[in-house]
């Protein structure tokens, strides 16, 4: 969760010869134009002209705009992806050759935890980390103002390891680097549920995998058992939350019923006057599209929940009104309907990212998408947008359990299958294990492994 990219607004003004300047922190300075042509499948090329100023290549905007966007990443600074680690990580055989063989990684910049079968441990960042003020961080920067500038690399933290290293993209180590970073939830409940055990098998990792208790419920849950006044159906529905399990299992009725809540409690605070410059500003059109899964309103409000009902941003008796008024909506159209009690699989189900819109990528299996357990802060981390859509659409990408004393009982497993083409018999042969929490064994030894002719495929 490293920040080492960074977006610069940039001047342009166009020069007698026809050419583009940019204006820096030493004055104006040529623009670099080249063009580059976009084959289109079905279609015409697309020309495209690329301009890149001494910060980098602009990303918003283009000639004619008085005022773009420019990103900087180190590897176009340096000239240097960092392929250099490839060759020296696939040779490393302890955690010494690993820690060494990451001194050139560049980016992404990752926390790195290691172990070998000599008992040697690894807990470190990798890449390339800018050193340049926080204001970089946080927002576009001037491009013509000094302050700005980056000036060398930051050396990049370690920690020792003791019995149990974890690492869930929270802050760690990794937080002098960063910005935005996950809750703590995940790694807290990982320590947690590795403590409970002093061996461990391959196999029995799946009930770390798979749980699904959801700790960042506890503030709305407490914002819940702090109403009153409420009516018959808004009474019973706040008694059953807050005997909750808190287990966000793919069978609960209350893990349905508590995601209703929140959502609706997402729903009526982004509506609060005192986001309405913000709201107006994220949704007046003025943004680029890159730039809106970062800054659609509503999502940005669903995942802030935890921090928005403890925060002084909004009077607490305007959040208690929230809360109050969304559980007293969901009760009373929950006691309007005849129907079954929806459990979470119902709608909180695999919607993976569709890569060819119309083509086989967008066939559903037999019988449609899963339902899934867990949530957006679950070690089972199925991602869903509170206020928005309870469809999951980013989880685990892949498992993997090693074990160093014997290879051959490691584990690993991906969400759909280990090929991407449609009509291949590995394009989604994994994906019942992996709604499970089941794991596909780790073959190594080339005389188990068979060859699959690609021409088999239809």
């Amino acid at each position: 969760m490293a920040d080492y990219q960074d977006l610069y607004r940039e001047r342009l003004r166009d020069t007698p010869g026809g050419g583009l300047e940019a204006l820096g922190p030493e004055g104006w300075r040529p623009v670099r134009v080249h063009t580059e042509t976009v084959e289109v499948a079905g279609g015409a090329p697309e020309v495209v002209e690329v301009l890149e100023t001494d910060r980098g290549p602009v990303v918003v905007g283009g000639r004619g705009d008085t005022e773009v966007l420019a990103l900087r990443t180190p590897s176009r600074v340096t000239s240097d992806l960092g392929f250099a680690a490839l060759p020296a990580l696939l040779r490393a055989r302890t955690t010494g050759d690993v820690d060494r063989a990451l001194d050139g990684w560049a980016e992404p910049v990752n926390v790195v935890l290691a172990a070998d079968t000599e008992g040697g441990l690894l807990h470190r960042v990798a890449g390339r980390v800018p050193r340049r003020p926080r204001e970089n961080l946080l927002r576009t920067v001037p491009a013509w103002e000094a302050a700005y500038v980056w000036r060398g690399w930051r050396t990049l933290p370690a920690a020792a390891v003791g019995a149990v290293a974890v690492m869930a993209n929270e802050r760690g180590i990794a937080e002098p680097l960063g910005v935005e970073f996950a809750a703590p939830h995940r790694a807290e409940r990982i320590r947690e549920l590795l403590g409970t055990r002093r061996l461990w098998t391959a196999d029995g990792m799946s009930c770390v995998h798979m749980d699904t208790r959801l700790d960042s419920a506890r503030p709305l849950l407490a914002a819940l058992d702090r109403l009153d006044g409420l009516g018959p159906a808004a009474t019973a529905a706040r008694a059953r939350l807050l005997e909750w399990d808190r287990r966000m299992d793919a069978n609960s009725t209350d893990a349905a019923l508590y995601t209703e809540v929140r959502s609706a409690v997402v729903r009526r605070l982004a509506a609060h006057p005192f986001f309405a410059g913000l709201a107006k500003a994220v949704g007046n059109g003025d943004w680029p599209d890159e730039l809106l899964p970062w800054t659609a309103f509503v999502p940005r409000v669903g995942f802030a929940l935890e921090k928005l009902l403890g925060s002084a941003f909004l009077p607490p008796g305007d959040v208690t009104a929230a809360v109050r008024g969304a559980l007293e909506e969901v009760a009373t159209a929950r006691a309007g309907t005849a129907r079954q009690e929806p459990v979470w699989g119902d709608r909180h189900r695999l919607a993976p990212w569709q890569a060819l819109p119309g083509g086989k990528h967008d066939e559903a299996p037999e019988g449609g998408w899963p339902g899934l357990s867990g949530d957006h802060d679950c070690v089972l981390a199925t991602t869903s947008v509170p206020g928005v859509t309870d469809l999951s659409w980013r989880g685990p990408a892949a498992r993997y359990v090693w074990d160093l004393a014997r290879r051959d009982n490691s584990r690993w497993i991906v969400p759909l299958g280990a090929s991407g083409v449609p009509g291949d018999p590995h394009h989604r042969d994994q994906l019942p294990l992996w709604l499970t929490g089941g794991l596909a064994p780790v073959v190594t030894d080339w005389n188990k492994l068979t060859e699959e002719n690609p021409t088999d495929v239809h």
